[in-house]
């Protein structure tokens, strides 16, 4: 699956189609199973000396999944977009920079187009 996502052609991020850009990402990043990570967020554990190895790997997997879904998001913009996301560390963090600018650049264009 990895390999198909990798040669796939994603969606890219505009001025203009925020709505229609987010739709299809989650629906890209849930097929991965990376969107709760991406919508909810991961706090990195302080200290995992106590974990189990089931907890470890299930720390290195959500780890992974971070990682998946940020690679996404930087591939899924342009660069202008990228720019504003570049220093984000999490796949959180990077959805709500981009939701804060341009969900409402797109809606501006959306009640312009209707006035005319």
């Amino acid at each position: 699956m990895a390999n198909m996502i990798g040669q796939m052609p994603l969606p890219r991020l505009s001025k203009s189609n925020y709505e229609n850009w987010s739709i299809q990402m989650k629906t890209l990043l849930g097929s991965l199973d990376v969107w709760e990570v991406t919508n909810n967020g991961f706090e990195e554990p302080s200290n995992t000396t106590a974990y189990t190895a089931a907890q470890n790997k299930a720390l290195k997997e959500t780890r992974a999944m971070e990682k998946t879904a940020l690679y996404m998001l930087f591939r899924a913009v342009y660069e202008s977009a990228l720019e504003k996301i570049a220093g984000s560390t999490t796949p959180k963090e990077a959805w709500d920079t981009l939701e804060k600018a341009f969900r409402g650049a797109d809606r501006v264009k959306e009640v312009r187009l209707q006035t005319l």
